[in-house]
């Protein structure tokens, strides 16, 4: 069953008929029903779910990040959230295909932020105990202490984590202590950005290797 919101000017909520009617970031987004398959599934669409299933997986495990990350390019009022632009991304941008045509995603291709600031260049990442030691070349054009560091460290089969405005973009370099992480049980692949603390906007992430 169907609801009408809000009086007959409302969005539709529900299923009627054949189609079903939802919400999706403020939009009424309405769908047909889905016809049952006889066919077997091809080569090429089965390695497309196995794609989508590796994109997915590490999406969903990584969510809060991502959603931190692509806020920037969220346009206020899209059905098209941070999260998505994110999972895009992943899909369209990550993937290679192992000596077993098996899919997996390339750290090096992954932006773990995104926005229209220039990035950071000449990153250098190193661990000594449960400190991380970071060093970048300074952009004239990040003279102003608004300019901050984030920090995204990204486990594929350990837990993630994200750290923001640890340093100021004009020092050039800095030290962050990470309680234990030097026994940490597997590798952590390290992402910076640039954050304009001031008016929102984030640099694409620059990947740093890992730890």
């Amino acid at each position: 069953m169907a609801i009408l919101q809000n009086g007959p000017n409302g969005p539709i909520v529900g299923k009627f008929g054949s189609v079903s009617a939802y919400l999706l970031n403020g939009q009424n987004i309405i769908r047909g029903g889905k016809k049952k398959r006889t066919s077997p599934p091809s080569e090429a669409e089965l390695l497309n779910r196995e794609k989508q299933k590796v994109a997915g997986k590490f999406a969903a495990w990584n969510k809060r990040i991502l959603e931190f990350g692509y806020q920037p390019l969220a346009k206020k009022g899209s059905r098209v959230g941070a999260f998505q632009l994110a999972q895009r991304h992943i899909f369209k941008e990550t993937l290679e295909l192992d000596a077993e045509n098996k899919p997996f995603i390339n750290p090096e291709k992954l932006s773990l932020f995104s926005g229209p600031l220039t990035p950071l260049a000449n990153c250098q990442v190193s661990l000594d105990g449960d400190r991380i030691d970071l060093s970048w070349t300074v952009d004239d054009q990040y003279k102003s202490s608004i300019y901050k560091i984030n920090l995204g460290l990204i486990g594929f089969d350990t837990e993630s984590h994200l750290r923001t405005s640890i340093a100021k973009v004009n020092q050039g370099s800095c030290a962050l202590q990470f309680e234990e992480i030097s026994r940490k049980t597997g590798d952590l692949h390290v992402y910076v950005s640039v954050w304009d603390t001031l008016e929102g906007d984030f640099s694409n992430s620059i990947y740093c290797g890992v730890i």
